[in-house]
């Protein structure tokens, strides 16, 4: 595997983590967390679990290691932000969930084959079994009370197992299977110069996310600036949610000054020609400039402040274009000079 492979499949490893952390705790922030039902319940009492459903699919298409790190972190996050206390034992028993999931990884065209659908379903209820079971003896373990082990076992574990029969165990083969016939009946590549900025011939400046046998390109500095952005408002809506308190607005101006600044030197260096930028930094500088963006929103009573900063660098920026349009230009014009010298000669 190259370097470049390497970076790649590194960078999107912990795309895949981030965004499954943020799906869940957002989800689980509306509709509850896997855990919620268990922790603030104390009787037996079905109802659909959205954070269960959206979890396992994700965990699914991700894989077992993902799953586990994902879950066990999706939860924590949810319990330190929103419950304000830690059950590490909910935190391992999701993690274990998305660990089971994903061991039955999907593949793509997996689902073309309705046997391979069926062995989907029996993990999920071999997991489910797993996990009801795990409940229960950490029930009776870390929360020794006088609830007879029927009851536990009702209240607690059979409650799980029925409530991922309608949450998970029966919708996410049907969801698998729509999404393989969706993204994986044929190859398909998704090239659109409104998502890359860039014709095909200049592909190296475009970053692909695969889903199934289907590649989406998008611009690498554009993806580095969503993502950014995003992570940013998770970040600080976590930091808000666990502190209570709002973040500085003079930090927030601080950065909003300084983190663009690395951005424009790349791309200020590439349009002047002194030298070309690569994927990785552009996906790195984009990703700063999106925090930068976000960051925008919590600099308040420097509004005006920020827009003479913001006036200032787009004006740099129009200078960078202005001064790399001469300056590609006159490369032509010598070149064009020198194919004219040579037809002398011949």
């Amino acid at each position: 595997m190259s370097e470049r492979d390497l970076l790649r499949k590194l960078f999107l490893n912990l795309f895949t983590v981030a965004f499954i952390i943020i799906t869940y705790f957002y989800v689980s922030e509306g509709f509850g967390s896997i855990s919620s039902y268990y922790v603030y319940n104390s009787g037996y009492a079905v109802q659909f679990s959205l954070s269960l459903l959206i979890f396992t699919f994700l965990a699914v298409l991700a894989g077992p290691f993902i799953g586990f790190i994902s879950g066990f972190f999706g939860e924590l996050l949810v319990q330190v932000a929103i419950y304000k206390i830690i059950y590490f034992d909910w935190c391992f028993l999701v993690a274990l969930l998305g660990l089971f999931c994903g061991i039955y990884k999907y593949k793509p065209l997996k689902y073309h084959e309705g046997m391979k659908a069926y062995y989907t379903f029996l993990i999920l209820v071999i997991t489910s079994f797993i996990v009801m079971i795990l409940i229960v003896l950490f029930r009776i373990l870390f929360y020794p009370v006088s609830l007879e082990i029927e009851v536990i076992f009702i209240d607690y574990g059979f409650m799980f197992f029925t409530q991922s029969l309608i949450s998970m165990i029966l919708p996410i083969p049907i969801l698998l299977i729509v999404y393989d016939k969706i993204f994986s009946t044929r190859e398909r590549y998704i090239y659109n110069l409104f998502l890359t900025h860039h014709p095909i011939s200049a592909s190296d400046h475009t970053f692909f996310f695969q889903f199934g046998r289907t590649k989406f390109y998008f611009c690498s500095r554009c993806s580095g600036v969503i993502i950014g952005a995003l992570i940013s408002m998770f970040s600080i809506h976590l930091f808000e949610l666990i502190s209570g308190a709002n973040l500085n607005p003079e930090f927030a101006v601080y950065l909003c000054i300084l983190l663009p600044i690395i951005g424009m030197i790349d791309w200020g260096t590439q349009k002047l020609k002194y030298r070309k930028s690569t994927t990785e930094s552009r996906l790195i500088t984009g990703f700063m400039i999106g925090i930068a963006l976000n960051l925008l929103n919590f600099t308040r009573e420097y509004y005006f402040l920020m827009l003479i900063i913001i006036t200032i660098y787009f004006g740099a920026l129009f200078l960078l274009m202005y001064f790399g349009y001469k300056r590609e230009m006159k490369k032509m014009n010598k070149e064009m000079d020198r194919l004219s010298e040579n037809d002398e000669i011949i």
